[in-house]
């Protein structure tokens, strides 16, 4: 009899929540891209340094969409940098961080792409190739993982 792997799947819609205790963020929306193979965190107040041979960035974030009220700074060594394409044609030099993000029961590490462009609806971009063996993407369905900050107010970060 063969197991059927599909039911270890975890379900999730086109957007969930999403957490990243390293970084101190215990939630953010994110928008799962179906066709990228980079997941992208928009930050703001950038800056990196050495510290020993490592190169270290420390940025800002605004986990709340359409809110810059609340802020949340994090540090982390930096992984490498990747040249990034935007939809205007315009291509920067971006930063890599490699940190665990938690959406519902998973767990993973991943790659984030730092962007400093916070103009987008959403402040992450989850690459669903990231995950791809993990979780089942159901594009017409959103919060599947659970409604984990109904209710929530930036008074209450």
């Amino acid at each position: 009899m063969r197991k059927n792997t599909n039911s270890l799947l975890l379900d999730i819609g086109w957007c969930e929540w999403v957490s990243f205790p390293a970084l101190k963020i215990p939630a953010i929306e994110a928008q799962v891209v179906m066709d990228s193979k980079q997941s992208i965190l928009n930050i703001f107040d950038f800056s990196t340094f050495k510290e020993g041979e490592d190169l270290i960035i420390s940025f800002g974030v605004h986990p709340i969409q359409n809110n810059t009220d609340v802020e949340i700074y994090s540090v982390m060594p930096v992984k490498t940098r990747r040249l990034v394409s935007f939809e205007d044609g315009s291509r920067e030099w971006c930063y890599v961080i490699e940190t665990e993000m938690r959406i519902g029961s998973l767990k993973k590490n991943i790659d984030l792409t730092l962007v400093n462009r916070e103009d987008t609806t959403f402040r992450l971009h989850l690459a669903s190739q990231t995950i791809k063996s993990l979780v089942r993407v159901n594009p017409k369905k959103s919060y599947l993982t659970g409604q984990i900050l109904k209710g929530f107010s930036p008074s209450m970060a």
